[in-house]
């Protein structure tokens, strides 16, 4: 089977080396293995796939009612859904119909989206149901119904009854926009050339990483968790793998207790994800093993080293050995079948690369942004090269350069074709200027930090915060954050100054090294003062130059909801416009700011949502308190807590398309979010 994969990777590369490289081009050798199944979908108890044939035919006919539709404006149209076959369906439907298709990032706050529209000129916004952004809404199961009427010639008020409209043209560019973690419009185009130059990439990976290709009961499944909206999720876990005709897994939703169902129901392979995502886990099965004693987290640790042990004599064996030796763990994981799982897009812990690589599941470290698509991902045999925490050495076509100061630029002949900043289009330069600060080491390299997170230390020094979070353990706070404050950032005079002026921002060149800690609003103070004192503690184990000087609680979001790590640029804009107010350390007492009492929740809707907390973690209702912490206070683990929200989505009838996060913690929280949801 491995041997297989190998001839169509070979075959569709050349067909793609010998093509004009457009979408059309792509799309036709994509879909060409028609009887493939592309996706795979269940209802957490049966699988169904649809074949690369079946979703063709839907493509085809959705196209045809988009162009009759609206035309063929070879204008963008927002594609504005999560992860869902539907996705995939008008993706390439909007192409084929002759227009070009903007992703809209639904984790950027609505503003900005309604600002990309805007200087995108989008009028239609086509996605599954009506949203809020401004544009003309085109909703996908009306078009779809259309469409079914179309095939089977039944359609009154659309022409040709079946038959393609010969003068439709195929548009050759899409939009996507990046992660925003400094709010400015930033927005990447890709030809179909750059896509192709993309796909392309793929042959260097398996000529040097032969586990990316290996089957489990003879089929290569991708878990679909990345936004497909995102360059990550875009390429690695689409193209990557839908050209190649290997299968797509949706789930029903994003509660862990679903991730977990899917991967084994359809036993996936592959496992694509942000280190937030490996970071959680790992959390969570330390969590467990604590909960267990002294000698179960010393046996665990043993079979770790031991597992790491084996593959680096046997790798692939190894692996398959590791996940037996660690049944116990892996068991209630993944199961057997995770063979390939890469992460990227912000810092991974150590602890967790090795943590996985141990349990027998092959984690890689990779390198990109949405300006430059994939470009590297290390891609060693063994976990104590992999452990090492390296994005690996740069693809073929790709070239890296670092400066004086380590910051990396980047020559790829897959990066995007333009951006436009703020309303203005620029040219992509031949070296790209990524803005994150490397070091290379025996070819393969590393990823420090961002150049504009670095703090000046007191000898001078850039001191990168990504390197010293690693350093704390907060997992009783929200979130938390290590940054650059700067100088008179609290002085009362000096913002009401940059008030009256209009600026938005202080001068950075006097900072001082702080840490920024979010706690909910109902944490107990024994807990809080626990916390301040190991933070201490910890922060007194750094170099005397590395030591953060201020620490403050806050409690207010120092991230938006709907993002995935915190954004340092967020954070600063908050505490500077007064959103975000923070306590020091020392100053800070629970009782003065936790809030006034408040009135007993009673109601239809707080004895359901207390009445589902108390069926998912075995107590009676009457034991559930209205502002009692699910986690801290009630005990439950990642699984359990996304399992009640999504239950009460499901209950309530609000529909879950995204990952379930936010600031819902108690039963009041559940409930006033309901209450705003009405």
């Amino acid at each position: 089977m491995t041997k297989e994969i190998r001839e169509l990777v070979e075959y569709n590369c050349n067909a793609l080396q010998n093509s004009e490289g457009t979408y059309r081009e792509i799309y036709e050798v994509m879909f060409r293995l028609s009887d493939n199944i592309m996706y795979e979908t269940d209802d957490g108890y049966r699988v169904e796939g649809t074949t690369f044939g079946e979703a063709k035919e839907r493509i085809d006919a959705l196209s045809e009612v988009i162009y009759q539709t609206i035309g063929a404006t070879h204008e963008f149209i927002a594609l504005e859904m999560e992860n869902c076959p539907e996705w995939i369906i008008a993706f390439w439907a909007i192409l084929r119909s002759g227009n070009k298709p903007y992703l809209v990032n639904l984790r950027h706050p609505r503003e900005l989206s309604d600002g990309i529209l805007k200087t995108l000129k989008i009028k239609y916004i086509l996605g599954i149901r009506s949203t809020k952004l401004k544009g003309e809404f085109l909703d996908y199961n009306l078009l779809w119904k259309k469409a079914e009427e179309w095939k089977a010639g039944k359609s009154d008020d659309l022409d040709g009854n079946g038959e393609f409209h010969p003068e439709k043209e195929f548009e050759n560019e899409i939009a996507l926009s990046t992660s925003a973690t400094s709010l400015k419009e930033t927005i990447c185009f890709y030809s179909g050339e750059k896509m192709t130059n993309q796909l392309l990439n793929t042959k260097a990976v398996l000529k040097e990483n032969k586990r990316v290709s290996t089957f489990y009961n003879g089929e290569i499944k991708q878990l679909v968790f990345l936004p497909l909206y995102h360059i990550f999720g875009l390429v690695a876990v689409y193209f990557w793998f839908s050209y190649f005709g290997r299968i797509m897994v949706f789930m029903k939703d994003y509660s862990a207790e679903s991730i977990l169902t899917a991967v084994k129901l359809h036993e996936v392979t592959h496992i694509f994800a942000v280190p937030l995502f490996w970071n959680t886990i790992e959390k969570e099965i330390r969590k467990k093993l604590k909960e267990r004693g002294e000698e179960t987290e010393a046996k665990f640790e043993k079979g770790i080293k031991v597992c790491t042990k084996l593959q680096n004599i046997a790798p692939y064996a190894g692996a398959r050995w590791s996940k037996k030796i660690m049944h116990e763990v892996t068991d209630e994981l993944f199961g057997p079948s995770v063979l390939f799982c890469i992460t990227g897009g912000s810092y991974l812990k150590d602890s967790t690369m090795e943590l996985f690589n141990g349990l027998g599941y092959p984690l890689f470290n990779g390198y990109g942004m949405s300006e430059i698509g994939i470009t590297s991902v290390e891609l060693a045999a063994t976990p104590k090269l992999r452990n090492l925490n390296s994005i690996g050495r740069p693809f073929e076509g790709v070239q890296y350069r670092l400066d004086e100061k380590g910051v990396l630029s980047v020559k790829s002949a897959s990066a995007c074709s333009k951006r436009m900043v703020d309303g203005e289009i620029i040219p992509m330069e031949e070296w790209f200027e990524t803005g994150d600060i490397l070091k290379e080491e025996n070819g393969r390299y590393y990823v420090l930090g961002r150049l504009g997170d670095a703090v000046i230390g007191e000898n001078g020094e850039n001191i990168n915060p990504d390197v010293l979070e690693q350093t704390f353990d907060v997992h009783e706070a929200l979130n938390f954050s290590v940054l650059g404050l700067p100088a008179g950032i609290f002085d009362p005079d000096k913002m009401a100054a940059l008030a009256d002026t209009g600026k938005a921002e202080l001068s950075h060149k006097e900072e001082t090294l702080s840490m920024v800690v979010s706690l909910s609003p109902d944490s107990p103070e024994e807990e809080v003062q626990a916390l301040a004192e190991r933070i201490y503690a910890e922060n007194g184990t750094l170099p005397l130059t590395h030591q953060i000087k201020d620490f403050y609680f806050t409690y207010d979001a120092i991230m938006p909801e709907t993002a995935i790590k915190v954004g340092r640029k967020y954070l600063l804009r908050g505490i500077e416009n007064g959103s975000i107010h923070l306590t020091s350390f020392q100053e800070f007492k629970v009782s003065e700011n936790k809030a006034m009492e408040k009135e007993p929740l009673v109601g239809e809707v707080a004895d359901r949502v207390r009445q589902i907390i108390a069926e998912a973690i075995g107590k009676k209702p009457e034991e559930i308190g209205d502002d009692d912490h699910l986690m801290n206070d009630l005990g439950c683990d990642s699984i359990t807590y996304y399992g009640i929200l999504v239950k009460v989505c499901n209950v309530f009838e609000i529909e879950v398309e995204g990952p379930v996060e936010g600031t819902y913690y108690t039963l009041r929280d559940i409930v006033e979010g309901l209450t705003k949801k009405e």
